[in-house]
């Protein structure tokens, strides 16, 4: 393929009236200027996606987090210090039982998706503006 190619350009080199070459520079062109649109429109609707969804976890994990009682055993620390060195063994395995994982997991993976979209994004343009 890669021959094929060199010899067209090679003979298009030597009948320049033929002016195959500016149109298959063009074509290539053309085809990475679409490739970039529909990334650019895939990521951005990803991000916008991943941004509500992200939204309505942050109230549903607050939620969670009132619902396991996890704040009231963070309050016990300083409440009563006493009680927290002489357990601090149970209190620790307590405080993670309280804890809401699976809201934690979700929101985290819904945030590196917003960071990704937007690297992805921010490089697309960049890329079009220097390719202008």
């Amino acid at each position: 393929m890669n021959e094929n190619l060199s010899k067209l350009f090679k003979q298009t080199y030597n009948h320049p009236e033929s002016r195959l070459s500016d149109d298959i520079w063009y074509a290539i062109q053309a085809k990475q200027a679409k490739s970039l649109k529909i990334q650019s429109l895939v990521y951005g609707i990803i991000g916008v996606l991943s941004l509500g969804c992200f939204v309505f976890m942050i109230f549903y994990m607050k939620k969670q987090f009132a619902l396991s009682g996890f704040f009231q055993y963070v309050s016990l620390i300083f409440s009563d210090g006493n009680l927290f060195a002489s357990y601090w063994k149970e209190y620790l395995l307590s405080l993670a039982d309280s804890l809401p994982v699976a809201s934690l997991g979700a929101s985290v993976f819904l945030l590196v998706s917003i960071l990704v979209s937007i690297r992805k994004l921010l490089k697309q343009y960049k890329n079009q503006l220097l390719s202008i």
